[in-house]
């Protein structure tokens, strides 16, 4: 995928300035580490934390570029197409909903703690 990539000029940049989603992931990570400051978090939270907004962002970054190969890779058919949208946003759900349970766990006592 990378070669199919850089042969029609797909890189960071352009799934950058193209995915509006990829910006929300970043703002959602923004503000995670942001309250993770708040709440002091530990070593072992924070590596959990920067581990997972790692795995997340790079999901992110991997549909992103599956989508922009889509559009610029003429020899994809449209049946491949949508086998590769379907397991790349499925791919991208399982990784959110697997972040954001692993962040309430996290974060859930720290903040009753402040309560």
């Amino acid at each position: 995928m990378v070669k199919k990539c850089a042969s029609h000029n797909i890189g960071f940049k352009r799934i950058a300035i193209d995915d509006g989603g990829l910006l929300l992931q970043l703002l959602f990570i923004i503000a995670v580490i942001a309250a993770g400051l708040f709440v002091k978090l530990n070593l072992l939270q924070w590596t959990i934390v920067a581990g997972l907004s790692t795995i997340f962002i790079s999901i992110g970054i991997y549909r992103s570029a599956a989508n922009q190969l889509i559009i610029y890779d003429r020899s994809i058919s449209s049946g491949q197409a949508i086998r590769i949208r379907a397991l790349s946003n499925l791919l991208m759900a399982f990784t959110s909903g697997i972040s954001f349970f692993t962040y309430l766990i996290i974060f859930m006592p720290k903040i009753n703690q402040l309560l």
